[in-house]
Formats: structure tokens, C-alpha cells, sequence
């Protein structure tokens, strides 16, 4: 790879059909307001800034690999309309000569379609770092995260209030979570692969199926998104789900209103419990033990031999106070009293092995 390093003038650098910043590498204009005037008093004030990265192509343009920002505040300030919304800095005029030949240091970049990437990703790691969406557009540029990108740009109300409606690709990483923990891999292998006709069509369900049964849980829908994908090939189950919203809705606000949801092991574990019981009648109106309940049981057990350990009654292997977790000695599921003459401490791996049994 080779680079050389020289200086340009803002009427150069306004030329939007040479100097390339729209290229998928790049992330969207996201400069506040007070940031673009800052940079706009140093040039009136003729301060140096940091230098403008360019990738030359070869066939008269160049493409920003770093400065896009600095460059599309300049263009602004040359031409307020230059992006969708107009816009307007509210500094000292600037005389217009002064602004122009203003020079700029740059740095052009030449070599291989893999080097100008890996360039790419080390000049951004020294800088403002990227969110995660937008490293995945620089290193994996392909129709699936270009669908993508802007599908997360125009969600719907309904969409935003599942993955929220970040600008920069922050939903887009939400919703794909949803399917997999390996984020960079799925770009990875799925960069030709069309979102609109292939991951779209499963969020679209899963967006609509979630809303029309816990649209009024604004702040928990990713998790009821979640509950539905694991469970979206039971479509009896899940249908049941749509037709019985009210009863469910009512069970959740009971359930909340006792206190369960505040002591339960985790948000997600309490609606998936009350999910997956909400047919079965005469349960106890309290189906979490408190913090209390579990101290009491813990003081109980017989000490391990390290000094604040206790021993796991079926196991009898030695764990702290958090390694272990309370439960039903007959299952809620089956009628068992949230108290605790009926209650247990167990490991958390004796725990999930006892399941409802």
C-alpha cells in the first residue's frame, strides 16, 4: 500500500462528484449542531484541523475513508441545501475568499480492495468510535446491509418501539440479536443475501404478532419479541396467545401488581412463567419467592467448608449465596403455595435439572 501525504482547499473539497463521501463504508452525517460550528470557527480563525483520508480510485475520484463529516459541514456551510433538511450555522460570517482557500491536510491512500479496508478500520479505531452496524457496513458491503441499513432508518412506529429508531444502525443490531449472538458472522455470510426478501419477512411477523398482543408493555417489546420467536413454530401456542390478550393482559397486571415481577429472577423469566401457565386456574396469586425467603433458606443449609459457602442439598457440592436459587418444592405449575414450607435452595444447576417435576 502506498500513500501520500498534501494539501487541498475547501473549493476543492466541495466537489461532492470527486471527492466521494457517500460511498458504504461511510456512516451517515451525524455532527450536532454546536460540532459543526466549532469546526467552522476554527476555519474562520484559520486553526488547523486534523487531516481528510482519501482512497484514490484511480478514475478521478477519491473516496472519504475518514473527514466526512468535516466535509459534508463545509459543503453545508457552502450550500445549505446540500443535505434533505436545510441547514443553518449560526457563527460570524465568514468571508467568502477566506473559506475557500482554506487549505485542508490530506492523506491519499492506494492499494487493495482488502487494504483499503483494513486502512479504514484502523484510522476509525484512533477516532470517534463506530457504532456496531456501521463497522459491519465498512467491512461486509453487500445488498444485505444495504437493505438493511435502510429498513433501520424508516422503521415503523411500531418497529421503533421493539429495536428503537437509532439513525446509525443501533436497531438494526438490536433486531438481528434476536436471531443470533454472532452479529459479525451473519453479516459475514449473508452479505449477499437480501434482507427485504429473506430476515424482513420474519421480523414483519414477529413485529406484528408482538404488538397485537403487548403493545401497551412499551418498554418491554423486545422482550415479548423474543418470547414470540422462540416460540413461532407453535403456531397453536402462539395463536392462542393472539386470541386470549385480554385474559393474558389482565394475569401480567396481576402478577405485577403483587410485587412478582420486582423479585422475579429477571424480567424475561416472569412473562415467559406467567406465558406459559396463564390457562391453568387455582395458582397461587404469588409465584416468586422474595429475597427474604431465600436468606432465611440459606442460613438454614449446612456450611461447606470454605468460610461462607453453604452446601446444595441434592448435589453437595459448596456455592456462594447468589449460586443459588429458590423454587417450589411442588411446582406452582401444579398448585404448589408460594411459601416457605414449600420452598427449596438449590444450585442453579440442581435447579434447572428439577424443572417442574
Amino acid at each position: 500500500m502506498k500513500y501520500i501525504i498534501k494539501e487541498l482547499k475547501i473549493k476543492d473539497l466541495i466537489d461532492d462528484k470527486k471527492y466521494l463521501t457517500n460511498i458504504n463504508m461511510q456512516r451517515k452525517y451525524i455532527y450536532s449542531h454546536s460540532q459543526a460550528e466549532y469546526l467552522l470557527d476554527s476555519i474562520q480563525k484559520n486553526i488547523p484541523i486534523p487531516a481528510i483520508y482519501l482512497w484514490d480510485n484511480f478514475n478521478g475520484t477519491y473516496d472519504v475513508l475518514d473527514g466526512k463529516q468535516r466535509i459534508t459541514v463545509i459543503r453545508l456551510y457552502n450550500n445549505p441545501h446540500y443535505l434533505e433538511n436545510p441547514q443553518n450555522f449560526f457563527i460570524d460570517h465568514i468571508e467568502l475568499n477566506d473559506f475557500l482557500n482554506y487549505t485542508f491536510p490530506i492523506i491519499i491512500c492506494e492499494g487493495t480492495e482488502q487494504e483499503k479496508i483494513e486502512t479504514f478500520k484502523r484510522i476509525n479505531s484512533t477516532s470517534v468510535p463506530l457504532k456496531e452496524f456501521e463497522r459491519m457496513n465498512a467491512l461486509y458491503q453487500g445488498i444485505f446491509v444495504e437493505e438493511f441499513g435502510e429498513w433501520g432508518v424508516r422503521v415503523s412506529v411500531e418497529e421503533a418501539k421493539i429495536f428503537g429508531s437509532d439513525k446509525r444502525g443501533e436497531n438494526c443490531i438490536k433486531a438481528l440479536s434476536l436471531f443470533t449472538d454472532k452479529i459479525e458472522d451473519y453479516f459475514k455470510y449473508n452479505k449477499d443475501i437480501s434482507f427485504i426478501n429473506g430476515l424482513k419477512i420474519i421480523i414483519d411477523d414477529i413485529v406484528e404478532k408482538t404488538t397485537s398482543i403487548f403493545k401497551k408493555y412499551d418498554k418491554d417489546m423486545y422482550i415479548f419479541a423474543k418470547i414470540i420467536l422462540e416460540n413461532i413454530d407453535n403456531v397453536s401456542l402462539v395463536n392462542k396467545w393472539i386470541n386470549d390478550k385480554m385474559e393474558i393482559l389482565k394475569l401480567l397486571s396481576v402478577h405485577s401488581n403483587n410485587g412478582d415481577i420486582a423479585i422475579a429472577p429477571s424480567v424475561e423469566s416472569f412473562y415467559k412463567e406467567i406465558l406459559g401457565c396463564y390457562k391453568i386456574t387455582g395458582l397461587d396469586s404469588r409465584r416468586f419467592f422474595d429475597i427474604v425467603a431465600k436468606q432465611q433458606l440459606y442460613h438454614a443449609l449446612k456450611d461447606g467448608k470454605t468460610l461462607g459457602m453453604k452446601i446444595c442439598p441434592k448435589c453437595e457440592k459448596e456455592f456462594e449465596f447468589r449460586q443459588f436459587e429458590i423454587d417450589h418444592i411442588i411446582p406452582w405449575v401444579k398448585g404448589g403455595e408460594t411459601k416457605i414450607s414449600n420452598a427449596q435452595l438449590l444450585c442453579k444447576k440442581c435447579n434447572i435439572s428439577k424443572g417442574s417435576n
